[in-house]
This record gives C-alpha cells, sequence and structure tokens, in this order.
C-alpha cells in the first residue's frame, strides 16, 4: 500500500506537475518504490511519453506534423520531470515486473530521442533482453518495422525512429542475434 505522499507522487508525475514532483522529492521522497498496478515510478514516468509520441505521430497521420519546436515544447516537462528523478537517484534500470520492459525500452519506443539520450548518458544498458530474450534494439526495430535492425528500409523511417535506433546503435547496442 502506498503512503499518502507516494500516491501524490504518482499522480504529480501522471498530471506532469513538476512543481509537486520537485516539492515531494525535496522534502525526501525516495522515487524507488513500486506501485503495484502502475509499477515502478520510472514505468509511471516513461507511460507519459508515450501521450508525446502519440501526438506526434497523430500529427504526422494528419498531414501536418509537429515542427521540432512544437515537439521540443511538449517533450520538455516530461524531460524536466525525468532530471529530476535522475537527481533524485530513482533506479534507472528496474524493470516493470508485469510487462518486462525498462526506462531505455519505453523512451525508445516513444522515439524520444532526448529520453534515450539521457538514459545513455546514465550508463543504462542498452542490450538488456526482454522476457522474450530479444536485445532492445531488435525488439523496437521489430515495434516500428516488423524485422530487425540490419533489415529496416529506413526510407519508410519517421526521423524519429531513424534517430532513436541509430542512437543506440551508436552507443554499442546489439541485435539479439548479435549476442547469442
Amino acid at each position: 500500500m502506498l503512503t499518502a505522499q507516494q500516491q501524490l507522487f504518482v499522480q504529480a508525475i501522471e498530471d506532469l506537475d513538476l512543481d509537486q514532483v520537485t516539492k515531494l522529492l525535496a522534502d525526501g521522497l525516495n522515487p524507488n518504490f513500486i506501485d503495484l498496478e502502475k509499477g515502478p515510478v520510472i514505468s509511471v514516468w516513461s507511460d507519459g511519453l508515450f501521450k508525446w509520441w502519440e501526438d506526434v505521430c497523430e500529427a504526422y497521420e494528419a498531414n501536418s506534423p509537429l515542427s521540432h519546436e512544437e515537439k521540443q515544447a511538449r517533450l520538455d516537462i516530461h524531460l524536466q520531470i525525468l532530471e529530476a528523478l535522475i537527481q533524485a537517484k530513482v533506479n534507472l534500470h528496474l524493470w516493470d515486473a508485469e510487462e518486462i520492459y525498462g526506462p531505455l525500452w519505453d523512451a525508445a519506443s516513444a522515439a524520444c530521442v532526448p529520453a534515450v539520450q539521457r538514459l545513455l548518458d546514465e550508463q543504462v544498458n542498452p542490450n538488456t533482453k526482454d522476457e522474450d530474450g530479444q536485445t532492445i534494439l531488435t525488439s523496437i526495430s521489430d515495434l516500428f518495422f516488423d524485422c530487425d535492425f540490419d533489415e529496416i528500409n529506413w526510407s519508410e523511417a519517421l526521423e524519429e525512429e531513424k534517430q532513436t535506433l541509430q542512437l543506440l546503435r551508436d552507443h554499442g547496442a546489439k541485435m539479439t542475434k548479435e549476442l547469442n
């Protein structure tokens, strides 16, 4: 059972309420707890990235893509909350027990290059495997393109997808078959 302060913290992350997040952390709240329904706090944060990515994709599908500035403006609050969590020593290496995915997988699946970069800067392992034994690079390539990284037709990729996968690769991410 979460304490009232922990419940408030989870709600603040979901509401993208940076002031409340930073206040609770400044008051000494340890961000390393697990909401039994939503997973670790870092998973609650990464769930918010999916909404950002859905908005970006919907704009592409409507033939009115968001500008770089619009994407960044919408993303900024997510990155500020991530930074607050990192400064509070949140465990970035926890994986959601139910879904077997971690924050790097989540950020990559949302094609969020700045979040992927920040997590890599914190030494999150880009070669962690999911419950199916797939590396993040293989799993995300399959998610985006239904194939492995070395088979992607880059002309079909959104710029965010390409940059995300290339960033992972540049930081030593391997395809599952390269590690087996």
